[in-house]
């Protein structure tokens, strides 16, 4: 799944209980609610299969779900939301009754795997939380994998606030020249030279850190915990790597580089007022000859 780990980053701090399955059924994760719920941790069912006696799901009859009627088997090879009534095996060996919402996963028109979302609320509820868990969906941008604007404004503030970094750098990056290369190459070329930058740099940060599509070729990305140094070590060693990518199959010459803003946020600043600091040396980087990075204080 291409947008594993975006997906991860909003479900972590979901209410209810989700877990992600690709097409064989390999939980891919399971979010701390449904180890609460179920007592079985990331660490027992992340990379095992649903079915090796984990939830082990049975009907009021006894019917072992997992072997024949599995609703998510039924979600992945009908592509249609699947809700069951169900009766989850818990790790200290009691059933508990849950409602299942199974919902396949598409990607490229394709689908990729499941999520399910289990909870011993109505089914009423479980609709709503079908379309709390698509719209968190849209948070991602489709064509970079990074999150959009949308989640920067709905989302980051609370997870920035439940991480407990001690503070967070901000990256600002916009492309040099991007509009001359759409101009000249074309538009869909230009996406794929954004989306060849995007990878290279959610393939180059650590997991807690963040990054965001912010609007056309500008690009943001929060630095979980850093120093000053380290802020700028960062940044630099992106700067290179970006220059160093591009689309392989194509036949264009051109240079890439990027205008690089830091800083580090202030202690209870808005991050919306970290980034405005951060596009500012951005800018100062664009003057000064941009394929830089520039930090503020």
């Amino acid at each position: 799944m291409k947008y594993l780990e975006q997906m991860i980053t909003i479900f972590e701090n979901f209410h209810e209980a989700v877990y992600i399955v690709d097409r064989q059924r390999k939980i891919l994760y399971f979010n701390p609610e449904a180890s609460i719920i179920s007592g079985f941790s990331k660490g027992e069912t992340q990379g095992f299969f649903c079915y090796d006696n984990i939830l082990n799901h049975v009907d009021s009859f006894g019917k072992n779900l997992c072997l024949s009627g599995c609703p998510l088997v039924e979600a992945i090879g009908q592509n249609k939301v699947m809700d069951h009534m169900v009766y989850l095996h818990r790790k200290l060996g009691h059933r508990i009754k849950v409602h299942v919402r199974a919902i396949p996963y598409v990607e490229d028109g394709e689908v990729v795997g499941a999520i399910e979302v289990f909870t011993d609320e109505t089914q009423k509820n479980l609709m709503q939380q079908e379309i709390s868990i698509k719209n968190r969906l849209l948070l991602i941008d489709r064509m970079t994998g990074l999150f959009n604007k949308s989640f920067l404004m709905d989302e980051l503030s609370e997870i920035i606030n439940k991480q407990k970094a001690r503070e967070y750098g901000v990256l600002f990056l916009d492309i040099d020249n991007f509009k001359d290369i759409n101009d000249k190459f074309g538009h869909l070329f230009g996406d794929d030279v954004l989306t060849a930058i995007a990878k290279t740099i959610k393939s180059n940060i650590a997991f807690k850190d963040i990054a965001i599509r912010f609007g056309g070729e500008e690009l943001v990305v929060f630095i979980y915990n850093p120093t000053k140094e380290s802020l700028l070590e960062t940044a630099e060693f992106l700067r290179v790597m970006i220059s160093q990518s591009r689309p392989r199959l194509q036949k264009y010459k051109f240079e890439l580089s990027v205008s690089i803003g830091a800083t580090l946020m202030r202690k209870k600043e808005k991050h919306m007022d970290a980034i405005h600091r951060a596009d500012l040396a951005m800018y100062t980087a664009k003057s000064e000859g941009k394929n830089k990075v520039v930090f503020v204080e």
